[in-house]
């Protein structure tokens, strides 16, 4: 039974993931509120990342069609050892625990913050006739904001907020956050809310996406950021307190001795604002505060599993995303560092192994063209940016389902893992296998490079996906269905959230 079993699980405390390994596309278009979306195309590398135990108790999300069966063998084949399949079937219709979108756990949860916050929430029309005097910050990170943004906006991201807490107190002019829609303004003024912030404060409501809905132009590649003076570890130590977040100090750190001794934590360095959940090292992530918090199912694919947040400096990026990762659900702590981490070279993650049963050879380029057909299984994206002229996107959830070639196949794969992988499916599945290129291990010719536009390839969202090039059908329809959210979810889990984030600190 689908419905119901991510509460169910949750209900227990004891520590799960339930994964869902369709392709991107499907999953934003329709999935199970909880689920956590590993890819069968990217399971390898998104797998090493989210889940680092491989003994940790997965619930596998079983749609009883060829790329579950596949996922469920390559889960067993990296030494998942923990596996429970889990019978899944599609509802009627979405609502009562079944969503759609990106990002679904972290939209959700600020959208309920939205409905119990007393934050007012400027419109376009309000802040043309009655607040041009207030100050715009954009609250994303630097390459969002540089991207778009309201005009006259500075970059201010949720991330930093605590550490320009003193410089903010000063202004006198009223702060106004935005974002591109609604859901990370209102973390960020909450946030400020939360650390005791007295002055004028509010949400521009529906940010650029409403602004272009009124008929207004957006500011392209601005260049404005916030100075502020940052504030000490005293002022920060000062918020963690206040809110019952656990955190300690320390001079240094060697990573693969705090892994050994902290064995079942989950650990990320929030300290760089343009990480973008990167392996540093096997069971340590570098990931932006403020991605971590709006992006939080994927970076974090299990529950019930005690976090650390590492922070050189004053601690503000951790402190501001252990505020949230708590009434989240998640049991947080922090960790301030004097400097930076201490990071041995990092040991083979126990996934990265070759398959043996893989008889396919590795091709360098002129033997790549040798072979009769070349399939690239690249991600979408970097396959529109360049690939070999005449080969063809393929993906490996999509091909389990078409009748294998007689011609021999030559393979462009991202590494030697992946094309390894790739290769020792399809010759399960009886294609003529020629052998696979790994991508950019050569220089290769512009004169043999392309460029194209696929339609709606299905590892990536298609979901409102012109919401930012000039589509207002899209931008609404996306405004709309963030309002909309805390109706969809799981009530078990909306009125947790309400009950954490309306209790007083002293209850925290």
């Amino acid at each position: 039974m689908s419905r119901g079993l991510f509460v169910s699980l949750y209900k227990k405390g004891k520590p799960f993931t339930l994964i869902d390994c369709r392709e991107r596309r499907d999953f934003v278009n329709g999935h199970w509120f909880g689920s956590i979306n590993i890819p069968l195309s990217r399971l390898t590398e998104n797998s090493t990342k989210l889940l680092p135990d491989n003994g940790f108790p997965i619930h596998f999300l079983d749609w009883q069609d060829k790329p579950s069966k596949e996922s469920l063998r390559k889960l067993n084949f990296l030494g998942y050892r923990n596996i429970l399949p889990e019978k899944t079937d599609y509802p009627d219709k979405i609502g009562d625990g079944f969503v759609k979108g990106e990002y679904v756990w972290s939209k959700a949860f600020g959208e309920v913050i939205g409905d119990n916050s007393n934050i007012p929430e400027i419109t376009p029309s309000m802040f043309i006739s009655d607040y041009k005097d207030a100050q715009l910050f954009d609250v994303r990170p630097n390459d969002e904001y540089q991207k778009f943004t309201l005009p006259g906006s500075i970059n201010l991201p949720n991330s930093q907020l605590l550490a320009s807490y003193g410089a903010l107190s000063k202004s006198k002019k009223m702060v106004l956050l935005h974002c591109a829609g609604r859901t990370r303004s209102i973390i960020g003024a909450n946030t400020l809310k939360a650390s005791g912030y007295k002055g004028k404060l509010a949400i521009f409501r529906g940010g650029t996406q409403a602004w272009q809905l009124a008929g207004y132009q957006r500011e392209l590649q601005a260049g404005k950021s916030f100075s502020k003076k940052t504030e000490s570890s005293y002022v920060v130590e000062e918020f963690l307190n206040k809110w019952k977040i656990p955190y300690e100090k320390s001079s240094s750190i060697d990573i693969r001795e705090f892994q050994r001794s902290n064995r079942g934590n989950l650990i990320f360095d929030v300290s760089d604002d343009n990480a973008d959940c990167q392996i540093v090292d096997q069971g340590l992530l570098k990931v932006s505060g403020t991605t971590l918090i709006q992006q939080t199912d994927q970076s974090i694919g299990c529950f019930h599993m005690p976090i650390v947040l590492f922070d050189l400096g004053s601690g503000s990026r951790a402190a501001f995303s252990a505020y949230w990762l708590k009434l989240m659900g998640f049991q947080v702590r922090v960790i301030i560092l004097e400097e930076a981490p201490i990071i041995p070279r990092s040991q083979k993650p126990f996934s990265e192994t070759l398959d043996e049963n893989c008889p396919a050879k590795i091709l360098d380029l002129c033997q790549l063209y040798q072979s009769e057909v070349q399939f690239d299984f690249r991600p979408s994206q970097e396959f529109e940016k360049r690939h070999l002229k005449g080969s063809r996107w393929k993906n490996l959830s999509k091909i389990l389902s078409e009748r294998p070639f007689i011609k021999k196949i030559g393979i462009v794969a991202e590494s030697k893992i992946s094309g390894s992988e790739i290769c020792g499916t399809l010759t399960r599945l009886g294609w003529n296998i020629f052998g696979y290129y790994c991508w950019n291990e050569t220089e290769i010719n512009k004169i043999d490079l392309s460029q194209c536009k696929l339609n709606q390839p299905i590892d990536r969202s298609s979901l409102f996906e012109g919401r930012h090039n000039g589509n207002l059908k899209d931008a609404q329809n996306y405004l709309d269905w963030e309002e909309k959210l805390p109706e969809s979810i799981d009530p078990f889990i909306h009125d947790m959230w309400v009950t954490y984030f309306n209790r007083k600190p002293k209850e925290h």
